[in-house]
Order: C-alpha cells, then sequence, then structure tokens
C-alpha cells in the first residue's frame, strides 16, 4: 500500500466496534515497541477515571474544568467549573453533596427556590403541570395514589413526618370516579388526617364525610366552631348566613328557609339519632318590599319535633304554658321596664311604665 498523508485518507463516518486506531504507548521504553493499535470500543470504555477539577470528558473552551468523570465505582459525575454538581449512582440522580436516599435526591444548604418549573403559553390550558401517576393494573377503592411529605427533626434528632399531602381513590368504577385528598398534620407525635376531600364531600377531622362540610372531633368539651372577626367597627361582623334560594328564582311563601337541629342518639338497643331542638326559619309572606318572616323554636315533645315558640311580624305564639320566675317588687316605684310581669303568692305584678308598677290580687282556689 502506497504511503498517503493522514489528511488525504477517507474519513470513516460509521465507526465499528472493533476499528482500530494507531496509537503510541508511552509505557514503553523501546521505540520500536510504542507504536500500537486499540479498538475503537476499547478507547471508549477505558476512560479515565478523572477528577472534579480535571474531568475525564472535558471542553476546550472551558479550559477542561468542565465535563463529566468518575467519583466511584458505577458513579458518574459532572464537574462545572472544578465545582461537583451532581451524580448519577445505582440509586438514582442527585445534586449537589450527599448519600442519596431516593431516585432524585436533591441537597442544598442556601434558602433559594431549589425546584422551579416554569411554562411561558399565553393560553387558557393548565401549565406547568406536576403529576403524581399510580400506574397500577389493579386500581381499588382507598388506594393511595402519591403523598406530598413536609419532613424535619425533633428535639431529640428524630426524623419526623410533621405534615403531609395525600391523594387516593375512593371509587375506581370507570364512569364514577371518585378521589381523595387528605391534608395532614402532627398532633402530639402522631400525623393523621385533618381535612379530607371525600368525592364530593369535605371532612374535618372525618374520615367518610356524608355531607358536603361534616366536622368531627373527639376532644374535651368546648367549642367546635369559632368565627371570628378583628373589624374595628360597630357594624354586625363574623355572621353566619343561611341562604337558601330557588335556584335564583323568586322565593314563596311557607318556603322553609334553613334549619339548624340538635341532634344527639336515643337510648334504643341500637340507638338512634335524633333531633331533639331545632331552630327553623320560613317565609311568611315573599311579595317584595312587604316580606314577612318566622322563626320558629322546636323541641322533641313525645318523640315528635313541634313548635313551642314561632315569632312571626304579627305575633309570637307559644306551643307550651310559660313559666314565669317569682318575683316580688319592693314598692310600685321599683326598678323595672314596661312589660315585665312577675309574681308571688299574693299578687300578679305588671310593670306599666318604667319605674311604674301596678298588681293585681290571687284569688284563693275555690
Amino acid at each position: 500500500m502506497a504511503d498517503r498523508k493522514i489528511t488525504d485518507l477517507t474519513e470513516l463516518t460509521a465507526p465499528a466496534a472493533d476499528d482500530v486506531l494507531p496509537i503510541i504507548d508511552t509505557s514503553e521504553a523501546t521505540n520500536a515497541d510504542k507504536n500500537k493499535k486499540i479498538q475503537y470500543s476499547t478507547l471508549l470504555r477505558r476512560l479515565p477515571d478523572g477528577s472534579v477539577g480535571a474531568p475525564s470528558i472535558g471542553w476546550l473552551s472551558d479550559l477542561g474544568v468542565t465535563g463529566i468523570y468518575r467519583t466511584a465505582a458505577n458513579e458518574l459525575a459532572v464537574s462545572n467549573n472544578s465545582t461537583f454538581t451532581g451524580k448519577f449512582t445505582t440509586a438514582g440522580f442527585q445534586l449537589g453533596s450527599g448519600t442519596a436516599a431516593a431516585q432524585l435526591h436533591l441537597f442544598s444548604s442556601d434558602t433559594t427556590d431549589q425546584v422551579i418549573i416554569e411554562n411561558t403559553d399565553a393560553g387558557l390550558d393548565t401549565a406547568p403541570d406536576v403529576v403524581l401517576y399510580r400506574n397500577s393494573a389493579s386500581p381499588a377503592a382507598n388506594d393511595n395514589l402519591g403523598n406530598l411529605e413536609y419532613r424535619g427533626k425533633d428535639s431529640a434528632g428524630n426524623t419526623h413526618a410533621y405534615a403531609q399531602i395525600t391523594g387516593g381513590i375512593k371509587v375506581a368504577t370507570n364512569g364514577t370516579e371518585d378521589g381523595i385528598l387528605d391534608l395532614m398534620s402532627s398532633a402530639a407525635g402522631a400525623t393523621a388526617s385533618r381535612v379530607r376531600l371525600f368525592g364530593s364531600n369535605v371532612g374535618i377531622g372525618e374520615s367518610a364525610p356524608a355531607y358536603p362540610l361534616h366536622i368531627t372531633y373527639s376532644a374535651a368539651a368546648g367549642t367546635a366552631l369559632q368565627v371570628e372577626s378583628k373589624l374595628v367597627d360597630a357594624a354586625s361582623a363574623g355572621d353566619i348566613t343561611l341562604y337558601h334560594h330557588r335556584n335564583g328564582a323568586a322565593g314563596q311563601d311557607n318556603d322553609e328557609i334553613s334549619t339548624v337541629y340538635f341532634r344527639s342518639n336515643n337510648d334504643a338497643g341500637t340507638p338512634v339519632a335524633v333531633d331533639y331542638a331545632a331552630i327553623q326559619a320560613s317565609i311568611v309572606d315573599a311579595s317584595s318590599t312587604t316580606e314577612d318572616g318566622k322563626l320558629e323554636l322546636q323541641v322533641q315533645a313525645a318523640g315528635t319535633l313541634t313548635t313551642e315558640v314561632a315569632i312571626t311580624a304579627a305575633n309570637v305564639t307559644l306551643g307550651s304554658r310559660p313559666i314565669i320566675p317569682t318575683h316580688t317588687p319592693a314598692s310600685a316605684t321599683a326598678t323595672g321596664a314596661a312589660g315585665e310581669i312577675a309574681w308571688d303568692a299574693s299578687y300578679i305584678y305588671i310593670c306599666t311604665a318604667t319605674n311604674t308598677w301596678k298588681r293585681v290580687a290571687i284569688s284563693t282556689w275555690p
């Protein structure tokens, strides 16, 4: 074969693994032994380990201090300007220095943002999205689908999950799927669901809420719900409004607006929930500008929820006999407000004006 310059050789654009390259072996002392060949695949598989300051594969424009190198057995690391950035290991991928404990593990000691997902789409579609997808071949009710855990140390140096957000399946049936989302927090060392979105219902302290908002708690007696306002004003605030309407249509006479029930169990062998009392509001007259309403105080009477006090614009109706406490005004000019009624064993007293009392003697029972 005639001698040719290297620049005159045909370019090989698809090298095979067993193609060879000429190479000078500097470990040989004798010049005659220095000229050798090396397979293309061997060259690629026999890179030096390199280091963070001198990566095995680097770039001329970065002076060879940015590139890829081997940190340990079966580890491939990235160096940027002689600074360790991250590495791939058999456990996964990590960024920052530390011992990876997950397929993706980020280490940092600063307080800047560690993860940013940015999307510049100007449309109405959701973006950027984060999807936790449990691709199970046998989905079933109560399957957990994903978890965001907020973990920290306790005073003894133990790792503890202080809060979590978990998602799950309530109903997996095609076409009628229902989901579960739990907001969890630690209380007295135990992490549990505090707020649960359960299909279309929301539970607070309730694992299977049966109503749009269902609150259940077993703590000591006391306040379960407080609505607090810090408005510096004499106007009403911290209000609770019960608003019932016919999907925006006009209300009608005798419409029951809303009811507050007071419920507990009876003493049956299998206790039954009973509404022992209720406060109910309704419409008497729905006519515009002349509206009248009614408020009823109801209690159980021999097993039936019965109205005992009904308040309307026209009157107050009592379903039972009122019991008026005994009281004897000290004199006809004793302190009193017009309309007060009192009695003792001898008289019935009526306050007819401010601090002005009249009395009627009570006759002996015949």
